[in-house]
C-alpha cells in the first residue's frame, strides 16, 4: 500500500484442490511502472507466490476515474 500508493483487497479462499484457507490480495495498478513494483514487492515477500496479471477494459472508483452514468 505505502510501497506503490495503491489500494489492496483482501480476500479470504480456499484451495481448491488442498482445501488450504488461503488469502488473496486483488490490487489494481495504473502504469506499467507500478506493475513492475509491485512484482518485485511480491517476489520479496513470496517468492512462490502464484500471480494472475490481467488488462482491465476500465477501472472505476476511488485512485481511477470517477463513475460515470
Amino acid at each position: 500500500v505505502n510501497d506503490i500508493k495503491r489500494g489492496v483487497t483482501l480476500l479470504d479462499a480456499k484451495g481448491g484442490y488442498t482445501n488450504e484457507e488461503k488469502n488473496i490480495l486483488l490490487v489494481v495498478v495504473n502504469k506499467k511502472q507500478q506493475e513492475v513494483q509491485l512484482k518485485k514487492l511480491i517476489k520479496n515477500e513470496d517468492p512462490n507466490a502464484f500471480i494472475i496479471v490481467s488488462e482491465a477494459h476500465e477501472v472505476l472508483g476511488e485512485g481511477f476515474k470517477s463513475i460515470m452514468v
